[in-house]
């Protein structure tokens, strides 16, 4: 018995037919749209509506950000490709297809290739054909195509059922028997009969005078509010929303407008100064931001050193450009997913693949040339010949690895690619042209200085060049200022935290006579002006400055200057008279003691003796507080080195064993090759004997042999 499986290839004229059924039976009748097709079942001509036929169905190129989501969807969900499909506005399908493509590109693989396991072979049935594009009609149909079409257009031509055309007579009849009603009452009526209309005896509810299933709410506490009466006084729709934003923004501009022309009549300046403040075309131009130099300073002074060398090297002609390197984040990623597929289970013990950071575009990306030269100097360079080598680039060791010479992975030594990297740039420079043309330059001849005064006069001033100049005058002024500034602000010396006058004022001792008492008191009030003057200008952080100073006199920097060299000379002058050693023993000696009742240094002749111990106690407790400070600080310090150079001491002590244990190592091996070599003498000696007394005895056993030959 013959069993027909419904199925196969599908045609041109079965796509047009599921086309126009859909448009009749719609998405959810595949069972009456499947009764259209002799040769399909419902459930293929849904997935073939689904899969290909669907308008909504993408079917353009794939552009380079579905490929890298399809990458990354393809790792979150493996094997999910309905899952994937709708995110990325594709067909499972061709998800799956356009997935193993990237994959046979990264790993080299021929899209034609006989071999490939995934292609069908003869007898075997597509599972997938509903994915793929129809085949032609033929030429001559057969009797069953034929009868199919025609069945299928009878039925879609037919728009009215049995039941539409059951409904429709139903329609009829009951219209004619209402109007034949109708005649009947109008005839009684012109015959005087009044009819009146009889209700149904049925209990049936009039929809037109009453409410199915009203429910009457109970009463509340309080009585419901009356209804508001409308507003009536509003006529149309522009009073109940009110004015729109655009008109108000156009009434605004025509207001602008006109105050903008009476101001141009009136104020010509000012408006004058509105336009150029709007004016784009005279608006600051941005700074310029250059890129990146592709050679710093350090290259181009070397390729400038290499250049004395060039006429070694002009037969070398076969030179090939240095190009920035391409690279696809598209085909790395799709081979590290062809690499991954390759792993073996993870039962097993092997290593695990590497995780890709491959990012999911979000935004595009800001890609940036690479220096080729910086790259020519970190790569393995051309060979000699001028061919590329076949082994690839060998990578710059990075700044905190040790290179200490050449690994097995780098047979030629860092030195000898560094030449020949310089030769490569050398026979480069040298290929370089010939100039075809010169070119001169004059320079003009300066006019004079009272020309250029004109000129800037003339000319109207940049308001940035005036913002700078007055920059530079408030430099100016604040130099100069700083200039008129006490030693003590300059130098940045201690001050007093609290300004206190009575220090100066019970300094005046009877032992001055008048002329001194008057000379004493013009300084101490010249520096209490000073001191106060700081204290305001300068302030202490946490401190109290004076309630109020006098005016600080500004001389010039000339007067000041002369003024110090007097006092400078008179110095001198006074030192001159004066006994240093004397002096020098003065100042060594403590003369002088801090008084906590006057709270000054005073002589110590003039302090009593409770005064000194005092102060020697006071003085005993700064030191040994200084000295809790200084040794707190000396711990820290201790730590912080011990932290620090803990690493390194490990190093050293690791180090020294190594080195002494190669020094045992040597001398073992020293005496170990003194032992063989006296061996090696030994048996050198001894062996000529034995030689000797082996040739003996074979010499002996070939002339026994030949005795016995002869017998």
């Amino acid at each position: 018995m013959f069993i027909q499986i419904k199925g196969g290839v599908w045609k041109n004229t079965e796509d047009e037919v599921l086309k126009a059924a859909v448009m009749k039976y719609g998405l959810n009748n595949w069972s009456r749209v499947s009764s259209l097709l002799v040769n399909k079942s419902a459930k293929q001509c849904k997935a073939r509506w689904f899969e290909w036929l669907d308008p909504h169905i993408k079917k353009t190129e794939w552009s380079k950000e579905e490929e890298e989501k399809l990458l990354h969807l393809a790792k979150l969900f493996p094997t999910q490709w309905r899952t994937i499909g709708p995110l990325i506005g594709r067909t499972a399908y061709q998800c799956l297809q356009h997935y193993e493509r990237l994959l046979d590109q990264a790993q080299g693989r021929e899209e034609d290739d006989e071999f490939d396991p995934r292609k069908l072979r003869p007898g075997e049935i597509d599972p997938q054909l509903e994915c793929k594009p129809s085949r032609p009609d033929a030429v001559d149909m057969d009797d069953d195509e034929k009868e199919m079409l025609a069945e299928a257009r009878a039925r879609l031509a037919n728009t009215r059922g049995k039941k539409a055309k059951r409904k429709a007579r139903e329609k009829a009849l009951e219209q004619s028997k209402r109007i034949a009603a109708l005649q009947k009452r109008r005839e009684l009526k012109s015959a005087g009969i009044s009819v009146r209309n009889f209700k149904s005896k049925k209990e049936t509810m009039d929809y037109e005078h009453e409410i199915p299933f009203e429910i009457q709410p109970p009463k509340g506490f309080y009585p419901p509010d009356k209804d508001k009466p409308a507003n009536l006084s509003i006529k149309n729709i522009e009073q109940l929303e009110g004015i729109r934003r655009d008109q108000e923004l156009e009434r605004l501009r025509k207001d602008d407008i006109r105050k903008l022309k009476r101001l141009q009549s009136d104020d010509t300046p000012a408006a004058m100064a509105i336009f150029e403040k709007y004016d784009k075309s005279r608006s600051l131009k941005n700074r310029l931001v250059l890129p990146e130099p592709t050679m710093t300073d350090e290259e181009i002074n070397q390729i400038i050193k290499m250049g004395a060398d060039v006429q070694l090297l002009e037969n070398a002609t076969n030179s090939v450009v240095a190009r920035t390197p391409m690279t696809s984040s598209i085909m790395e990623e799709a081979r590290i997913a062809a690499m991954a597929n390759k792993l073996q289970t993870p039962l097993e013990g092997e290593m695990n693949l590497p995780d890709s950071s491959f990012p999911v575009p979000q935004t595009p990306a800001q890609f940036q040339t690479p220096n080729p030269i910086k790259q020519l100097m970190a790569q393995t360079p051309l060979s000699i010949f001028g061919a590329r080598s076949t082994s690839g680039y060998t990578p710059r060791p990075s700044d905190t690895s040790v290179y200490d010479g050449a690994s097995d992975a780098d047979p030629i030594g860092a030195k000898a690619r560094m030449d020949m990297a310089k030769l490569y740039v050398k026979a480069s420079l040298s290929n370089l042209p010939e100039p075809e043309e010169q070119v001169e330059i004059t320079v003009p001849e300066i006019e004079s200085l009272e020309s250029d005064e004109v000129d800037q006069d003339q000319k109207e001033v940049d308001m940035e060049d005036l913002e700078a100049q007055k920059v530079r005058l408030a430099k100016k002024k604040m130099e100069e200022e700083a200039l008129q500034d006490s030693e003590v602000i300059k130098r940045k010396l201690p001050r007093p935290s609290v300004f206190n006058s009575i220090v100066f004022v019970n300094d005046l001792d009877n032992t001055f006579n008048e002329s001194q008492m008057a000379q004493k008191q013009l300084i101490n009030e010249e520096f209490l002006n000073i001191l106060a003057y700081d204290s305001v200008k300068h302030p202490i952080p946490h401190g109290r400055p004076a309630d109020n100073y006098g005016p600080k006199e500004h001389f010039d920097i000339e007067l000041l200057e002369e003024a110090r060299k007097l006092i400078d000379e008179e110095a001198r002058v006074l030192s001159a008279g004066l006994d240093n050693s004397t002096l020098e023993m003065d100042w060594k000696t403590d003369n002088f003691k801090y008084s906590h009742l006057q709270r000054r240094y005073m002589p110590s002749e003039k302090l009593t003796l409770q005064e000194q111990r005092a102060s020697e106690e006071t003085l005993y407790k700064e030191y040994e507080k200084h000295l809790e400070n200084l040794s707190k600080r000396i711990k820290g310090l201790e730590n912080k080195y011990s932290v620090s150079t803990g690493g390194y001491r490990k190093r050293e002590e690791l180090i020294t064993k190594e080195i002494d244990d190669l020094y045992e190592s040597t001398g073992q091996a020293v005496n170990d090759l003194s032992s063989f070599s006296h061996m090696e003498k030994l048996e050198r000696l001894a062996s000529s004997g034995r030689i000797s007394a082996q040739l003996d005895l074979l010499q002996r056993e070939k002339q026994l042999n030949g005795k016995l030959q002869v017998f």
